[in-house]
């Protein structure tokens, strides 16, 4: 995590120094149409500078950097392919980074990578022009994988995992078209089964089997596309569950 904060102060630095070099004596020009262009800067009403970069045709170009009003670095984008493109770093007021990636066509895509306020990454995303596209990834404070998830033009499709901090399963499922769909399987700490069963179209079908802490059998319960069929046996089964921990 230094090395990737580093990094971007370090990008910090010399994009303030690329703009101060070609700011020149010409600042915030526009052309006959009423367009940006050449070097522009921006202040709030205290005098910090709200934003700062160049523009062609009143689109920024090469580097666009932007401001909080106590003066930390806010944003800073860096233009290439022909502009087409850019690499963005986004941070929270007291310069922390808070997320990183590309832009295209105003748009996300390929990997972003998000961080707490305390500069811990907490999620990567993959992004196909703006839309979710690849495998998403939550994770807790420690590093350790929490979630992932693929996505495809959006949706969610394929293995869904979840996992304890330990790094033991905590839950198998699968996505078709965004909706959970087929067995799914929950565990406990220890790496039991807590309990199973199967999705279809996002909703409980069949049989759902709860195990006790040895494995057994506890309660089944019988699912029709959503609807619980045995529902006096399971409220028998859970009233008498809570009287054995009065």
């Amino acid at each position: 995590m230094r090395i990737v904060i580093g990094t971007i102060l370090a990008l910090c630095v010399t994009c303030g120094a690329i703009l101060a070099q070609t700011a020149g004596d010409s600042i915030n020009q526009v052309d006959a149409q009423g367009l940006k262009q050449g070097y522009w800067i921006k202040k709030y009403r205290n005098g910090k500078v709200a934003y700062e970069g160049h523009f062609k045709d009143d689109r920024p170009v090469t580097l666009l950097a932007r401001y909080y009003e106590n003066g930390d670095i806010k944003s800073t984008f860096v233009y290439y392919d022909n502009n087409k493109a850019c690499a963005a770093h986004i941070f929270y007021k007291d310069s922390v980074l808070m997320s990183q990636g590309l832009y295209r066509g105003e748009k996300r895509d390929s990997t972003w990578l998000f961080y707490n306020g305390g500069g811990v990454k907490v999620s990567t995303e993959n992004y196909k022009l703006g839309v979710k596209h690849g495998t998403s990834t939550v994770f807790y404070a420690s590093g350790t994988i929490y979630e992932q998830v693929t996505w495809k033009d959006g949706d969610k499709i394929g293995a869904w995992k979840q996992f304890f901090e330990s790094g033991n399963k905590k839950v198998e499922g699968n996505y078709i078209d965004d909706k959970l769909d087929g067995w799914t399987r929950f565990y406990n700490v220890n790496g039991k089964v807590s309990h199973e069963g199967l999705y279809r179209n996002n909703v409980k079908d069949g049989p759902w089997n709860h195990y006790d802490d040895n494995g057994e059998l506890d309660i089944q319960q019988r699912y029709d596309m959503g609807q619980l069929k045995n529902k006096k046996e399971v409220s028998a089964y859970i009233q008498k569950k809570s009287e054995e921990k009065k």
